[in-house]
């Protein structure tokens, strides 16, 4: 046997102060060059071509394709004149030694970033956002959320909330476990706990196969013993629309009555077999 393979070396902060990134809040999506963590077209922020764009400070470091390489979590800022500042997390992969954005996701407009961490290979970001009634200037809103990179994209695995009271949000599957292998003939059923009871105990779950398409959707409802107390969930999965084995998540979600937007998200991601 030969020596092992010599790891490829991690990505330093002025690579990644000096890497190229595409753009998320513009529709056209362009690439600009990052110098020193900063991109600035015009000086007139009035002007229709004004954008500037900074690196912020938070950057994490881990593995997130299981290669083995050190890759990083970035987030930027957009500024197009006006006050709108748009922060998104960008994954940036290990290319022999070099970063390359592969995947981003939009946070908000003025969000305050508590934390930015990369932990078992998924991002995981700690965020004040604005909430529905938060005015423009001051969000107010408590949010920590996961994402994993997979599909050539980033997919939010888990979102949890604060409320006026201080409590949180939270969406926690029991059962099954991330990576338990289930037969495509076998019977699986989803079970889970909730913090706080959804409006009229109602959830929301999707199930998306291995080149993450949607192949079922429907809603569950909550056990709770007091409206808007703890509760359990139980949910019978078919799989009769798998139709070849591979991972599978399973997500369920908290949404709000009021605009449909998610308040609370938590998946399994499964391997069916045959």
């Amino acid at each position: 046997m030969g020596p092992p393979p010599t790891p490829l070396p991690g990505l330093t902060v002025d690579q990644l102060k000096n890497s190229k990134v595409k753009l998320v809040f513009r529709d056209s999506h362009p690439t600009v060059q990052l110098t020193n963590g900063l991109y600035q077209n015009g000086t007139d922020p009035a002007s229709a071509d004004y954008a500037s764009v900074n690196l912020l400070p938070q950057i994490a470091y881990g593995d997130l394709n299981g290669d083995g390489a050190s890759d990083a979590a970035i987030l930027i800022a957009e500024n197009y004149g006006g006050t709108g500042v748009f922060v998104s997390v960008i994954a940036m992969l290990n290319q022999n030694g070099q970063p390359m954005q592969a995947a981003s996701e939009m946070i908000d407009d003025r969000p305050q970033i508590n934390s930015l961490s990369i932990q078992n290979g998924q991002i995981f970001l700690d965020a004040v956002i604005h909430g529905p009634n938060d005015p423009g200037c001051c969000a107010a809103w408590p949010t920590k959320r996961t994402f994993r990179y997979e599909f050539n994209k980033l997919v939010m695995t888990s979102f949890s909330s604060g409320t006026p009271d201080g409590s949180e949000r939270l969406i926690a599957i029991t059962q099954p476990s991330n990576g338990d292998q289930v037969m495509l003939s076998q019977p699986l059923t989803v079970t889970g706990n909730v913090t706080i009871a959804p409006f009229e105990n109602n959830l929301v779950y999707s199930i998306f196969d291995s080149n993450n398409n949607q192949v079922a959707n429907g809603s569950l409802l909550v056990q709770a013993s007091q409206p808007g107390g703890p509760g359990s969930f139980s949910l019978p999965v078919d799989l009769s629309k798998i139709t070849s084995p591979g991972p599978v998540r399973i997500q369920i979600e908290d949404k709000s009555p009021a605009d449909g937007s998610i308040l609370a998200l938590g998946s399994v991601t499964i391997s069916v077999i045959k």
